[in-house]
């Protein structure tokens, strides 16, 4: 059996169903993920985060053994299947260097019938040459923190199958595996209806010889975000200077003895009479305001070009602030890679 125990960063939670009875997925509430930033950097109008989303999973193995045995037969009932799950896991393991075992911990575990001190000493030598089967294949024991124990009679097994199962006398079986007698009594109990106790011996004791091993380890994931960056509004340009109004007249009729000569419509400038006496004031103020016009679209056309500048300015500004933000970003994924690298190389 196999059962993998994930919680993840950013919202994010992993729900699988096993694809055979023997293993199963689910997932529990286990301790926070957590999050190291590798780099940060700009690309067009996005800015990209990667990270490394570290989080806690289990696997759990189970091999069975023979009766009264603690030698492991790897083509007895499934043990292979489980062998090479664990192998496919090893392989991975040593492939990804976001991976780290925290323990292994190899249970040792015996059925209930027999001598009790028998049992005891049996589960024990089950979980031992396990230890002893993956420290040769794998070398965990100089690898990873490997603990074993045991269980000498593993009623609680016992009981779980009986309940799973279509046994003769069921509910008479159960009130025995929950009742207050010794072992010793409850397997006497149980010897007294022969078709149960065949049915056991067939069925519910032989799984109950095995050994489990879970390994607890720290996986990671690469996850990139991408956040799009919210440019401020352009500002407007700035309004031209108001030019003045050219002077629209009405149509003009000159009049000579009384008749129409001409009629005249559009834009008229007003020319002064040469020998009216103030020509010489008018014509001054008619090149002033020639002059003040011009003036006006000057400074129209420079505050232009200084704001055209000024823009040209900042992008260059913005664009050398993030060229420097992104190799400090790159900076600090190297240093955190060469990090990575370095505990790797303690393991």
């Amino acid at each position: 059996m196999k059962t993998i125990f994930t919680t993840f960063a950013f919202s994010l939670a992993l729900c699988a169903v096993a694809p055979a009875a023997a293993q199963t997925r689910s997932t529990v509430a286990a301790r926070a993920a957590d999050t190291v930033v590798l780099s940060e950097s700009a690309d067009g109008d996005y800015i990209v985060r990667r990270s490394i989303v570290e989080r806690q999973a289990d696997n759990d193995y189970s091999v069975r053994y023979l009766i009264n045995l603690a030698t492991l037969d790897a083509m007895l009932a499934g043990n292979s299947s489980q062998l090479n799950e664990l192998n496919a896991f090893v392989e991975g393991l040593m492939k990804d260097s976001l991976m780290k075992v925290n323990s292994v911990v190899i249970t040792g575990y015996a059925s209930p019938d027999g001598p009790h001190a028998f049992n005891e000493q049996l589960a024990k030598n089950r979980a031992r040459d396990f230890r002893n089967y993956v420290d040769k294949k794998y070398g965990f024991s100089k690898k990873f923190n490997v603990k074993t124990s045991f269980v000498a009679e593993d009623w609680e097994m016992c009981r779980k199958l009986v309940a799973q199962s279509s046994m003769p006398e069921k509910q008479t079986v159960l009130r025995i595996l929950d009742g207050p007698q010794s072992s010793e009594q409850k397997e006497m109990e149980l010897k007294k209806m022969p078709a149960v106790w065949a049915y056991m011996a067939e069925h519910i004791l032989p799984p109950v010889r095995r050994v489990a091993m879970n390994i607890n380890y720290d996986e990671g994931s690469l996850v990139e975000q991408r956040t799009r960056i919210r440019k401020p509004a352009p500002k407007p340009a700035p309004a031209p200077a108001p030019q003045p109004a050219p002077q629209v007249c009405e149509p003009v009729r000159t009049c000579c003895c009384g008749e129409v000569d001409e009629v005249i419509t559009g834009i008229v400038v007003e020319m002064p009479d040469p020998e009216a006496s103030a020509y010489s004031g008018n014509a001054h103020n008619v090149r002033k305001a020639a002059r003040r016009d011009i003036r006006n679209g000057r400074e129209t056309t420079a505050y232009n070009s200084r704001e055209a500048e000024r823009i040209a300015d900042e992008e260059v500004k913005a664009a050398k602030k993030i060229a420097k933000k992104e190799a400090k970003a790159v900076k600090k994924a190297e240093k955190a890679e060469r990090k990575i690298a370095r505990e790797l190389e303690k393991r």
